[in-house]
């Protein structure tokens, strides 16, 4: 990542913070849209997650 390195070397630590922040953010959306070069999907946690209820059979209170 040039811009990283570009940040470090004139000691521009807010702009290599920002560098750092947007190559994370990158990363995260890339394997959220399943563009995972890695490979081993992992599952979207919010789509296995059960509904919150009462369980069948017990009333109202």
């Amino acid at each position: 990542m040039r811009l990283l390195r570009l940040a470090i070397e004139n000691q521009r630590w807010d702009l290599a913070a920002h560098a750092i922040i947007l190559a994370s953010a990158q990363m995260l959306n890339s394997r959220h849209c399943g563009n995972n070069k890695q490979g081993g999907d992992k599952p979207d946690v919010s789509q296995n997650r059960e509904k919150k209820g009462r369980p069948q059979g017990q009333p109202k209170r």
